[in-house]
């Protein structure tokens, strides 16, 4: 057996070097995502959307 039977899957060292081993030489770099970033345009939208809703549904609340 291996002197260090745990690092090599307990197999004996004629065993382990006639297997074939995979070396990864370079780790891909990561992209870090930049989250989008809300422009005033579009948060006023947004807004005049949601109270256009709002104003919608409390017609139909109170006035009907």
């Amino acid at each position: 057996m291996a002197e260090e039977p745990h690092l090599k899957a307990y197999l004996c060292d004629e065993c382990w070097t006639t297997i074939p081993h995979f070396v990864v030489k370079a780790k891909p770099a990561v992209k870090v995502k930049k989250q989008d970033e809300w422009s005033w345009s579009t948060i006023a939208l947004y807004t005049l959307g949601n109270i256009c809703c709002l104003i919608v549904i409390g017609y139909y609340l109170w006035i009907r």
